[in-house]
């Protein structure tokens, strides 16, 4: 069986060593999240934590491809249209 590593080296990105001193508290706060799982390793949380600070994470709506405003057009839309239908006695009280 042969294997073409070529394909497989596009999503290795090289990795910066960097020394940084935390206090005490954050050192901990950390700690305990690797501890916890949600992280894998002490380094993917500073690098998580760090990301979501400084660039921020991604919007909702630049996902998705939507402005705030059509997402508030459409939301008041469906209002209104539940309105209408409440009103015209289409719809039934949800009872569990």
């Amino acid at each position: 069986m042969k294997v073409d590593g070529v394909g497989l080296s596009w999503h290795v990105w090289p990795m910066q060593r960097r020394h940084i001193s935390l206090s005490p508290v954050i050192d901990r706060i950390i700690e305990s999240q690797v501890k916890l799982g949600r992280y894998k390793d002490f380094s993917a949380a500073i690098q998580d934590a760090a990301w979501n600070y400084f660039i921020g994470p991604d919007s909702p709506f630049e996902e998705y491809g939507v402005t705030p405003k059509e997402v508030e057009r459409a939301h008041a839309r469906v209002l209104a249209e539940v309105r209408r239908e409440r009103q015209a006695g289409k719809l039934k009280p949800w009872r569990p």
